[in-house]
């Protein structure tokens, strides 16, 4: 746990995460993922490559899940330009799909 390492986060739910890293760490290892707002002690329970599974000691609220994902959009929007915004606008309001 005094490691540490990135990783891109693929998914979340209340009870584990989904995450790719160079380095993934090997089933049954313990860890603590830190991602943005959040904090929590977790366990690896898969390893596929540079994928792992992890399942969380105590759930997340899903409050907790909803802040991730706001905090996510802002960043990607962030790095857009403008013509990529409004490509990004016209495919959720289902104009260019």
């Amino acid at each position: 746990m005094g490691d540490r390492h990135p990783a891109i986060l693929y998914n979340i739910s209340e009870t584990g995460a989904h995450l790719r890293a160079k380095d993934a760490p090997s089933e049954k290892t313990e860890l603590f993922l830190q991602v943005a707002s959040l904090d929590v002690y977790a366990r690896v329970v898969w390893k596929r490559g540079e994928e792992c599974g992890l399942a969380f000691d105590d759930p997340i609220r899903a409050w907790d899940i909803e802040l991730l994902r706001a905090q996510a959009e802002k960043g990607i929007e962030a790095r857009l330009t403008a013509a990529e915004k409004g490509g990004a606008d016209d495919w959720a309001t289902g104009v260019a799909r």
